[in-house]
C-alpha cells in the first residue's frame, strides 16, 4: 500500500474473465438459437428498487475536536433530534436465462446528502487532522465513504456435467446459518461504514467478489462438494474483509466520531495495509464445503483460507517504544507502515473450519440449527496495562502487539411458529428465533492482556456469550409487518433493543420504520484519553437512531 501509492501501477482487467466467459457461452448459445433471429433480445428479466433512507440522532452522539491546547476540547453541540443521514440509492438487476448458460448483472448507486450533523462531523475530522500538521482529513465523508457506485453481480452460470456446475463471476457466496454475527460466513467482507451492522438485508452491506464457484453433486452419497476459488489479483483489496468507520463518520466507534485515524493526530496515524507480507490481499483465498443430510439432520462441513473478517492494528516499533511491555508476538519486524505514525490495520490470512447441523422437530414444532467453528491462531490484539500511560500501551490499548489465539466459536438457535392471533390480534401465527453466540479462547493467558478491538481496553474474557431474538408479527394479511430484535452480551454487558414494522403497498411500495437502542455497562466519554473498560456495546454509544426507509421496487 505505502511503497506503490506514488507509483503508477498496471493492474489487470478485473472483468476480463467474465466478459471472455460471457462471449464462449453466447457464441455457443447462438448456435442453438441460430433460427430465432430475436433470441438474444428477448426473455430478458428486469428488477430492482429506488429506495430513500433517512435517519434522527435519539439521543445526542459525542462530537469533540481539539481545543486550543490539544486534548481539552468540549462538545460541539447538541444534535439530538438532528437528521444524521439522508441516503438516496438505486439497484438493477439484468437476468437472462439462455437455456444452457444463465447471466446475471447488478448494478448499485448510492447517494448522500449532507447534513448540518455531517458537516459538523467533517469539520472536526478536518480540526483533528490539522492537529497533524495536515490541512484537512484525507477522508471526505460523504464522497469517500457513503457514496458508491459499484458492479454488484456479473456472473454465469451453467452445467458441465449432469452432476457439475459452475458459477463464475462477481457474485455473494453464503456459509453457515448465523441472522447477526459471523461464524462460517466469513468468505465476504462487509462495509458497516454507512449503517453498522443493522441493515435487515445482510446482501446490501456484504461486499461481493469476483470467484470460481464449482459445485459437484454426489446423488448416491446423498450430498454435494463445493468449490471456492477467490483469485486475490481479480478483487480490488477494499474488498476484503470488514471495513469499519475509522474514519470519524456518524457510525465510528464512540467517542470517536470526527477522529479519522489515517490522519489521526499527534502523529498517531493508523493508515490500512493491503500488501503486509503475512496479509496480502493480493494471495489468493479458497475453501470447500460439503452438504448432506444424515437421516433428518442437514449438515455441512466446511474450511477456508482467507483473510480474518476483521482488520488488527499492527504496531509500529519506532513510535511505540516508549512502552516497555511492547511485543510484537509473529509479526515482529514486519511493519510496513509509515516511520512517523501509530501502526497500521492489516488483515492476516487464517483458516476457518465449521460445521452446521439443522433438523425439525415435529413434537416441539421447532427448527434446531447450529454452528460450530474452529480458527486455528486467530489474531487479537494485545496490550492494556501500560507504566507509560496506565491503561493502554504506546498510543493506544492494544498497541503492544498482536497475539495469535486457538479460537472455538459457536452458535445454537431456535426457530419456531409462534400463535398469537389471541393475544396480540395477528392476522397468522408469528416467527420467533432465539439464539445464542459463543467463544472459547481455548490457549487463553490472563497476562496476555487481548483486547476485542484496538484502541479500547476492555479485556477479552477466555469465554464469552451473546444471546439475540427475534419476534416478527404479520397484520392486515401481511400488510403490515412489525418485528422486535433483542440481544444481550451476558460476559461484558449491554445490548439492544429494536423495534420495526413494515407496511406493504401492493406489490411495489415498502414502507419500514425503525428505532435502534443500544444499552452499555461502560462507555468511553473522550477521545483518544481515559481509556476504561469497554467494549461490543459500548462502542455504540450515542448511536440511538430512529430510521425511515421508503422503497419502490420493480
Amino acid at each position: 500500500m505505502y511503497g506503490l501509492k506514488n507509483k503508477k501501477v498496471t493492474q489487470p482487467d478485473r472483468r476480463l474473465p467474465g466478459r471472455l466467459a460471457l462471449v464462449a457461452a453466447l457464441a455457443a448459445t447462438s448456435a442453438a438459437h441460430a433460427d430465432d433471429d430475436n433470441w438474444l433480445t428477448k426473455d430478458w428479466e428486469i428488477s430492482g428498487y429506488a429506495r430513500q433512507y433517512l435517519s434522527w440522532n435519539l439521543e445526542n452522539p459525542t462530537l469533540i475536536g481539539p481545543g486550543p491546547n490539544g486534548l481539552d476540547g468540549r462538545q460541539e453541540g447538541d444534535y439530538r433530534g438532528d437528521l444524521s443521514m439522508v441516503r438516496t440509492v438505486g439497484k438493477l438487476n439484468v437476468f437472462r436465462d439462455f437455456g444452457a448458460v444463465r447471466f446475471k448483472t447488478t448494478g448499485r448507486v448510492s447517494r448522500e446528502a449532507s447534513t448540518s450533523y455531517l458537516d459538523d462531523v467533517q469539520d472536526v475530522a478536518d480540526a483533528w487532522a490539522r492537529t497533524g500538521g495536515v490541512p484537512e482529513s484525507s477522508v471526505d465523508l460523504i464522497d469517500d465513504s457513503y457514496n458508491d457506485e459499484e458492479l454488484r453481480e456479473f456472473w454465469l452460470q451453467g452445467d458441465l456435467t449432469d452432476n457439475l456446475n459452475l458459477k463464475i463471476g462477481r457474485q455473494q457466496v453464503v456459509w453457515g446459518e448465523t441472522d447477526f454475527f459471523q461464524l462460517m460466513d466469513v468468505i465476504h467482507g462487509y462495509d458497516f461504514r454507512w449503517r453498522s451492522f443493522l441493515e435487515p438485508e445482510n446482501e446490501e452491506l456484504r461486499k461481493p467478489l469476483n470467484m470460481v464457484n464449482l459445485t459437484q453433486r454426489f446423488d448416491d452419497a446423498g450430498g454435494s462438494l463445493q468449490l471456492i476459488y477467490i483469485p486475490g489479483r481479480l478483487n480490488d483489496e477494499e474488498d476484503r474483509g470488514n471495513s469499519y468507520d475509522v474514519e470519524g463518520g456518524r457510525w465510528a466507534n464512540q467517542p470517536n466520531r470526527g477522529v479519522p485515524f489515517a490522519t489521526a493526530p499527534f502523529g498517531s496515524n493508523v493508515r490500512y495495509n493491503y500488501h503486509h507480507p503475512d496479509a496480502d490481499m493480493d494471495d489468493d483465498s479458497y475453501g470447500l464445503r460439503w452438504n448432506g443430510l444424515a437421516g433428518d439432520w442437514g449438515y455441512s462441513l466446511a474450511w477456508f483460507h482467507g483473510p480474518n473478517p476483521n482488520p488488527v492494528a499492527n504496531p509500529n516499533p519506532a513510535t511505540n517504544n516508549a512502552a516497555p511491555e511492547l511485543f510484537l508476538g509473529p509479526y515482529e519486524g514486519t511493519y510496513e507502515g509509515g516511520p512517523g505514525e501509530a501502526g497500521e490495520f492489516i488483515y492476516p490470512y487464517i483458516d476457518v473450519f465449521g460445521i452446521s447441523a439443522n433438523n425439525y422437530f415435529p413434537s416441539l414444532d421447532v427448527v434446531f440449527s447450529t454452528e460450530l467453528a474452529y480458527i486455528p491462531e486467530a489474531p487479537y490484539n494485545a496490550g492494556i496495562e501500560s507504566s507509560s500511560q496506565g491503561r493502554g500501551c504506546g498510543f493506544f490499548p492494544g498497541f503492544c502487539g498482536i497475539e495469535e489465539k486457538n479460537l472455538f466459536r459457536s452458535m445454537f438457535r431456535l426457530d419456531k411458529q409462534v400463535d398469537l392471533t389471541g393475544v396480540l390480534g395477528t392476522s397468522r401465527p408469528s416467527f420467533l428465533s432465539v439464539q445464542v453466540f459463543n467463544n472459547w479462547i481455548a490457549d487463553f493467558e490472563k497476562d496476555e492482556q487481548l483486547v476485542n478491538t484496538a484502541g479500547f481496553s476492555g479485556d477479552t474474557e477466555e469465554f464469552s456469550s451473546i444471546v439475540t431474538a427475534v419476534l416478527a408479527t404479520n397484520y392486515a394479511n401481511d400488510q403490515i409487518n412489525p418485528t422486535l430484535a433483542v440481544g444481550s452480551d451476558l460476559t461484558y454487558g449491554g445490548g439492544f433493543v429494536i423495534p420495526s414494522v413494515e407496511f406493504v403497498y401492493g406489490d411495489h411500495i415498502r414502507v419500514r420504520l425503525e428505532a435502534d437502542i443500544f444499552f452499555d455497562r461502560e462507555e468511553q466519554d473522550r477521545p483518544l484519553q481515559d481509556f476504561n473498560d469497554t467494549n461490543l456495546f459500548g462502542y455504540f454509544a450515542g448511536n440511538d437512531q430512529l430510521v425511515a426507509r421508503l422503497t419502490y421496487q420493480f
